[in-house]
């Protein structure tokens, strides 16, 4: 008759002190208390998931009570060992505060400390997520707790000893079980291991060591997970990450590669293989932002060995990474973009999209990104600087603003006024002739191609299509452009960018339609460098009721006037200005997309 499947974690669970792994100053503490009888009323058990709470509270019980006891070396064969074992016995009551946790269930426990023991010498309540207990339960515990009878003891169990009521810790005896290491943890999967003919890489075990924090049931829990496939054939370290949801590590080095190399396409293509094989982009994001940090500290250290304990890379990793020769400065840059639109693909929508544009963002790292705070500030300053306020009330004569207004208030209206607004301008269709069909002339397709960019109203479809989209040529009513991957090409039809391209073409160029093709890196494309020009917010300018009616006219004349005369370097200052306006990630694409992407 076929035996029922145990899962690792439950057989091996510890069933004595000396199979407790990782606590040493726990079991030295309660091995002197049996052996000194000095055996408190309550215990309070506190740490992480998987370190043995409740397995140490199961064997401290089963050495107290065993017919042989107290002992540090119970039988495992007694009537109390085998009920302890099995958690079916009458004198050691395990209760789970999750689903007990309520004032009538603390009274219940109440009527039931009074009876004596039945088999063992001690009547044991193990109290497991104790945390869950409401303040009434708690408050209901108390006194039994600090004077229980003869022979009860309590045993707590919390991963959250925070939310333990003070005046219940204050009457127990705390111990802190601390994270298992990861030295100790390989040592005990590679006994399991041995003992179950699990074939399994000791770079694998160091992957499931690094990445249960601390915890040696997560550890038997994925060993078990992937015991199936070690029956036959080796497990390796990259079924181990892929089980965990986490990127290659290849791949990984792959993508960063792409954008340290500045290779916008490459980096997309990467990002989209990655998302297409089941990877989230947050998920894609965090095991990014930590394989970075993996990479500085490779960069900045020499010792392998502390780079090993610190971090899931092994040695064969540790020299891929240094044959690259990555710039410390520019991988931090990339390191400090990635965080900064990590907070966006968390709480977005549509979490794809910022991946996308990160990794795009990661290609040009040299832009400053400023800090939200900063920004606001500085946008608070420049709105504030020229508000012109009126002097004299609105009945005032004319004659007499005149006088009150000096040679110095005018300039700095002037200087305030004369600053245009820079907007979308409207262009026109296209002409179309019978003796110059549009296609023909190179230098009008650019022109043509960079006003749609222009007309672009989604930053993120309009940073897409200027830094991918290659212009093969504008004929027959039809504007073509080439991509020179397969994704770049699905991503140029998909529902967030396409609406927004038709949308520009419209303005642009009446009935003509987008046509996507795939080309090489030998097709012939025609250059283009197409600006971003962001339009500016309007100027705050002095409400009509509060300025005298000949300020009024003579600041229209000013304005009108330092419009027609205003220099090519004062509109660029200007443009560079609005730029300062818009939020950190909007002005870091604006940058790095104004002819530096296509050349």
């Amino acid at each position: 008759m076929e035996q029922n499947y145990l899962p690792l974690f439950r057989k091996y669970r510890p069933q004595s002190f000396k199979d407790i792994v990782g606590q040493e100053s726990l079991v030295k503490a309660l091995s002197n208390a049996i052996e000194l009888n000095r055996i408190a009323n309550a215990y309070l058990f506190c740490g992480p998931r998987g370190t043995g709470k409740t397995s140490s509270a199961r064997i401290f019980a089963k050495s107290l009570n065993c017919e042989h006891g107290p002992t540090l070396e119970p039988c495992q064969k007694c009537a109390s060992c085998v009920d302890i074992t099995n958690a079916a016995g009458l004198d050691v009551i395990e209760i789970d505060a999750a689903s007990n946790r309520g004032i009538q269930d603390a009274k219940e426990l109440i009527s039931q400390v009074q009876y004596a023991p039945i088999n063992g010498k001690y009547k044991i309540f193990i109290i497991d997520e104790v945390h869950m207990l409401t303040g009434e339960a708690f408050n209901a515990l108390l006194k039994t707790f600090e004077e229980p009878p003869k022979n009860v003891i309590f045993i707590l169990a919390t991963t959250e000893p925070h939310k333990v009521l003070e005046t219940i810790v204050s009457r127990c005896q705390r111990f802190d079980l601390r994270r298992i290491t990861t030295e100790d943890i390989i040592k005990r999967l590679r006994e399991i291991s041995n003992l179950e003919n699990i074939k399994i890489t000791d770079d694998a075990l160091f992957t499931i060591a690094k990445n249960v924090s601390g915890g040696l049931r997560d550890s038997l829990a994925l060993l078990d997970q992937v015991s199936i496939l070690g029956v036959r054939e080796e497990i390796n370290k990259d079924l181990i990450e892929e089980l965990l949801g986490k990127v290659n590590f290849d791949v990984m080095l792959k993508l960063l590669n792409n954008i340290s190399s500045q290779n916008i396409e490459e980096t997309i293509a990467t990002i989209e293989d990655i998302y297409t094989k089941g990877n989230e982009p947050r998920n894609l994001a965090e095991n990014f932002i930590e394989f970075l940090r993996n990479v500085i500290l490779v960069l900045n250290s020499s010792n392998n060995e502390i780079i090993s304990k610190c971090t899931t890379l092994i040695s064969e990793d540790i020299e891929k990474i240094r044959s690259y020769n990555f710039d410390k400065d520019k991988i931090t840059k990339i390191l400090n973009i990635f965080i900064e639109y990590y907070k966006e693909i968390r709480m977005s929508a549509n979490p794809y999209l910022w991946m996308e544009l990160a990794g795009i963002a990661a290609n040009n790292p040299n832009n400053t990104i400023l800090e939200a705070g900063t920004l606001n500030q500085q946008i608070q300053t420049e709105i504030k600087k020229p508000v012109l306020k009126a002097s004299a009330p609105v009945s005032a004569s004319i004659k007499q603003e005149k006088q009150e207004i000096k040679e110095d208030n005018i300039q700095k209206i002037e200087k305030t006024l004369s600053k245009p607004v820079v907007e979308n301008k409207e262009e026109k269709p296209i002409q179309k002739s019978a003796t110059n069909p549009v296609g023909m002339n190179n230098t009008d397709c650019a022109e043509i191609w960079t006003n749609i960019i222009q007309a672009i109203a989604s930053l993120p479809a309009k940073a897409f299509y200027s830094g991918v989209a290659k212009l093969v040529k504008i004929q027959d009513k039809k504007i073509v452009l080439g991509f020179l991957h397969e994704n770049a090409l699905i991503q140029a039809k998909s529902d967030s960018k396409l609406p927004q391209l038709n949308d520009a073409v419209s303005k642009i160029c009446p009935d003509y339609e987008i046509e996507f093709t795939r080309i090489d890196a030998s097709s012939q494309t025609i250059a283009v460098k197409p600006k971003i020009i962001p339009q500016r917010p309007k100027e705050i300018i002095p409400q009509e009721n509060n300025i005298p009616n000949n300020s009024k006219n003579v600041s229209n004349s000013i304005k009108e006037q330092a419009g027609q005369n205003q220099s090519e370097d004062e509109q660029k200052e200007t443009t560079k200005k609005t730029v300062e306006n818009y939020s950190p990630k909007v002005k870091s694409m604006i940058e790095q997309f104004n002819g530096k992407i296509i050349d």
